[in-house]
């Protein structure tokens, strides 16, 4: 199969290994990039979710204002490398992150780009 000589089939066997080895790297980074991009939209929903309206606050009520409230979670997911869509609600946030990851081993493929994409909602209290 790969002729009279073993070195051949260490070569192959080890190339083989390190190849595993790459995709197994690539798959503990993607994984740890979905990881950080549901962090992240939590983060950015309680970061948008704590701009309340200062007059409806005074009149004991709790409302969001809506403007700071989108900007604050665009901010804080784009700090953290992300890209949100905000939506704000009467009284909540809802964000989605989306991340791209580039892997290691799959770029000798050509350009290779991983998206992980997270959805948190926060309340007012």
């Amino acid at each position: 199969m790969f002729g009279s000589s073993p070195s051949t089939f260490v070569v192959a066997i080890a190339a083989t290994l390190i190849a595993c080895l790459g995709l197994v790297h690539d798959g503990a980074q993607m994984l740890r990039t979905k990881t950080r991009t549901t962090v992240l939209a939590h983060e950015a929903a309680r970061a948008g979710v704590q701009h309340l309206d200062p007059e409806q606050l005074r009149a004991g009520a709790y409302a969001l204002e809506p403007a700071a409230a989108r900007t604050a979670a665009q901010a804080h997911a784009h700090a953290g490398g992300g890209h949100a869509d905000v939506v704000v609600g009467a009284d909540s946030v809802t964000v989605t992150v989306t991340s791209t990851h580039h892997p290691t081993v799959l770029a000798v493929l050509g350009d290779v780009r991983i998206s992980s994409r997270a959805t948190a909602t926060a309340h007012t209290p």
